[in-house]
């Protein structure tokens, strides 16, 4: 868990050095992937945003919470989208 949190850590010390406006631009700009084994993709970088980055968080996500929730961790729907809290209200009394 340590580890984890090191790395935790450092990702959002280099998230915090990104200048916001400079992620706003390029998104057309080409990249390269290269992965380790051997296989090249060349993709702009919104392409490499929409069809990579966020997949594979959103695949590193749910993964990591179930393997917590099968560990006997108590997670629930509400812990992993709890900004859904923002658009709920009651339902009004049906009674009377």
């Amino acid at each position: 868990m340590q580890d984890s949190r090191a790395c935790l850590a450092e990702t959002l010390a280099a998230l915090s050095a990104i200048d916001p406006a400079s992620v706003d631009e390029g998104g057309d700009a080409p990249i390269t992937l290269t992965l380790l084994n051997d296989l090249i993709f060349d993709m702009t970088r919104d392409q490499y945003i929409w069809d990579r980055a966020l997949l594979q968080f959103h695949f590193h996500l749910i993964t990591a919470y179930a393997i917590l929730h099968h560990h006997g961790v108590e997670l629930s729907k509400a812990d992993y989208m709890p900004h859904m809290f923002a658009y709920v209200r009651q339902v009004p009394d049906r009674q009377g």
